[in-house]
Formats: C-alpha cells, sequence, structure tokens
C-alpha cells in the first residue's frame, strides 16, 4: 500500500470491535440475576446468546453485498450508531421474551461490525500483517467482554447492563467520522459481489470449518463459565481471567504467525488440536484443580488462531468481503446451536461432559481441515494490497 492508513482508520475497526464484545457477553456475567428476575432457566441463558449469534449470520448477506460497493469505514460509522441505539434499548426490556428478540435486533449490528471489520483490515494489510492486526481486531471482541464480566456485576444493581456498551462505542464513533471520507477501504478489484463459486471454493469451506471449531468453542466457554465456576463453588473472577486469556491469545496469535512468518493454516492445526484435548480432558477428569486451568488453557488454545482463520479466509479469493461473511456465517450458525445445546445438557444431566465431548469433535474437524489448509492443493493463492 502506497500510502500508511491514518491511526484513526487503523483503529476503528478495533474500537467499534471492542464495544461489540461488551454487549455480546456481559450479561452472561449475571446468569443468576438474569434467571431470577425473568424466571427461566440455564436454556434461556444459551438462547440469550443464539438470539444474536442468529442475526450475526443473517447479516452476513447484506454486509457481502454493500462491502462490494462501499467503504468500509462509511459502514461501520452505521453500523455502531444502531449496536449504540439497541444496546440502551437492552436495558428496557420488561420480559424475558422483549429482551430476547432486542439481542437479535442488536446482533444485526454486532456481525456487520465483525464481517466488515475484518474485510477493512483485509483492505489495509496483506499477509503476517494482515494475521497480526486480524488478531488484535479479535482480541478487541474477548477485552470488550472481559470489561463486561468484570462490570456487570455492579452495573447491574444500578439497573444498567447492557447500555454502557453505548458509551464505548463514542470513540468508534469519532474515529469513524473523521475517516468517513476514506477511499483506502473502498472495493477494489471484486466487482460487484464474488461468484459463488469463488466465496465457496474449497480454502474457503476449509477456513469455514477451522472458524466454527474455534468460534463455538469461544461462545460456549465464555456463555457458561461463571455458571462452570459457580457448580465448583468458586467465586473468583474466572470469567474474566477467560476473555483476558482469549484477548492475550488472540492478539499474540497474530504476532506470533507475524513475527515469526509461521504459516497460518499449520497455527491453526496445532491449536486445534490442543483445544481437542483439552476439551476431551473436561469431559472426564474428575473434580480437581484441573476443573478451573484446563478451561483456561482451553480458551487460550481457540483464541491464537483467529487473525490466522481470517487471514485465510481474505487470501482465498478476490472477493475478500463476501469470503469472510461465508465464513462468519458458518461458524456462527455453529455457535448460536451449542450455547442452547449445552444449555439444555445441562439442565437435563446436571453437568457440561457433554457439551466438552461436542467441542473436542469440532476441534479434531478443525485440525483435518487446517491440515488440507496446509497442503499445495488447497492453499489460499490469493494476495491483497
Amino acid at each position: 500500500m502506497a500510502n500508511a492508513p491514518a491511526r484513526t482508520l487503523k483503529y476503528a475497526p478495533h474500537l467499534a470491535m471492542g464495544c461489540v464484545g461488551y454487549v455480546t457477553f456481559a450479561y452472561a456475567a449475571v446468569p443468576d440475576v438474569l434467571m431470577a428476575t425473568y424466571d427461566v432457566g440455564f436454556t434461556a441463558v444459551g438462547l440469550l446468546m443464539s438470539a444474536a449469534l442468529v442475526s450475526f449470520v443473517l447479516v452476513q448477506v447484506p454486509a457481502s453485498h454493500l462491502v462490494a460497493r462501499f467503504a468500509t469505514t462509511r459502514l461501520l460509522f452505521g453500523a455502531v450508531v444502531f449496536h449504540a441505539i439497541f444496546a440502551v434499548a437492552l436495558d428496557f426490556a420488561s420480559s424475558y421474551e422483549t429482551l430476547l428478540v432486542l439481542r437479535a435486533c442488536w446482533g444485526l449490528a454486532g456481525g456487520f461490525v465483525l464481517s466488515v471489520g475484518a474485510t477493512h483490515i483485509a483492505r489495509l494489510y496483506a499477509g503476517t500483517s494482515a494475521t497480526h492486526h486480524q488478531g488484535v481486531f479479535g482480541g478487541m471482541l474477548t477485552f470488550g467482554g472481559a470489561i463486561g464480566f468484570a462490570a456487570a456485576p455492579t452495573l447491574i444493581e444500578l439497573g444498567l447492563l447492557h447500555s454502557p456498551g453505548a458509551l464505548l462505542s463514542v470513540p468508534a464513533l469519532v474515529a469513524c467520522w473523521r475517516e468517513r471520507h476514506d477511499a483506502q477501504t473502498a472495493p477494489s478489484g471484486e466487482g460487484p459481489r464474488g461468484t459463488l463459486s469463488s466465496v465457496l471454493s474449497p480454502p474457503v469451506v476449509l477456513a469455514s470449518l477451522c472458524y466454527i471449531a474455534i468460534i463455538s468453542s469461544y461462545i460456549t466457554l465464555s456463555t457458561f463459565i461463571t455458571a462452570f465456576a459457580a457448580d465448583l463453588n468458586v467465586t473468583g473472577p474466572l470469567n474474566v481471567a477467560v476473555l483476558l486469556t482469549a484477548t492475550a491469545g488472540r492478539i499474540t496469535g497474530g504476532t506470533v504467525v507475524w513475527r515469526w512468518s509461521l504459516g497460518d493454516p499449520w497455527f491453526i492445526g496445532g491449536a486445534t488440536a490442543v483445544a481437542a484435548v483439552c476439551f476431551g480432558a473436561l469431559a472426564v477428569v474428575a473434580p480437581s484443580p484441573l476443573l478451573l486451568i484446563l478451561p483456561v488453557v482451553a480458551m487460550l488454545a481457540v483464541s491464537v488462531p483467529f487473525g490466522a482463520v481470517f487471514n485465510v479466509t481474505a487470501g482465498a479469493t478476490s472477493s475478500e468481503g463476501s469470503a469472510i461473511a461465508v465464513v462468519v456465517a458458518a461458524g456462527n450458525v455453529a455457535a448460536l446451536i451449542l450455547p442452547a445445546v449445552t444449555g439444555a445438557l445441562r439442565d437435563a444431566t446436571g453437568e457440561y461432559a457433554s457439551g466438552f465431548v461436542l467441542l473436542a469433535a469440532l476441534n479434531l474437524v478443525a485440525l483435518g481441515a487446517a491440515t488440507l489448509l496446509g497442503t499445495k492443493q488447497f492453499s489460499p493463492q490469493v494476495q491483497h494490497s
């Protein structure tokens, strides 16, 4: 790229992702309060995450069309405005059904920021530098979630839970508004939209399988880690520690690939192998300190390849925006199912072992997909500048 992007242009997607992360996870820090307030069980708590993720999936269709026509900076500005409005509205929900609907509406903004922000980065950077910045981008989602986990128990007593996410969006709005005439993130060489054959090419499909595993694992752990710790009579901020681990993992994962010039597919494969082992162990280990350590290690393992998966996706086709939308949609289809299924299994069996088995299996599938991505036959060939 001839001109280095301005700081506000570089940081706009990261700032937007941070406020999205807050609203995504803040409610999961106080499941007992929500269950008492709305007279619901663990399945309903899982459905609140699933409602948002359904919208994460549905919004990928318009997102893929819009990124092919407009600069991503302008699209991010509109999405963050939408996010702020519904973040405030969520705190006025008078019933569980209303809360569920508002979470679904808010999820349109959250999913839009995710894919448009990743496309924004793909248009500014290439190669291992892109992997690095995609990792930072993903890390901001979990960092926002960690802020939510830390602040929610206090904020809920003041009648506030989601609306602080609107306040957190102000820096993103300022950055996007300042760069509203930006041309560096405008579409180039993509045409009106990616063809079905290009966005469903083997590398994109394989990257989708990897993303399905890491996002399903990450979302399910984040949703239920507070309740899981409570079952073990742990009252410390394990939830905050897990999301901070995810933040560090996503940022350092992208940085490691960037600094050491590692191959993205092999990095993804190694991480998902570790995750599969951790989840398998969680399903069979007797009560011990390992039950507190393994979720943290598992979260680290499914976090470090985030940037690598997005970079592989962006490099798979010249239609980078459409390809990223496909991968985001695929990952979140699985992720919206897993929290509800895990909650139902927890209600039915009183434990999380079955959910951990499912996550172990998904990560084994991702290991196979990453291995294929590392071969010459399926390796992405397109490079963006």
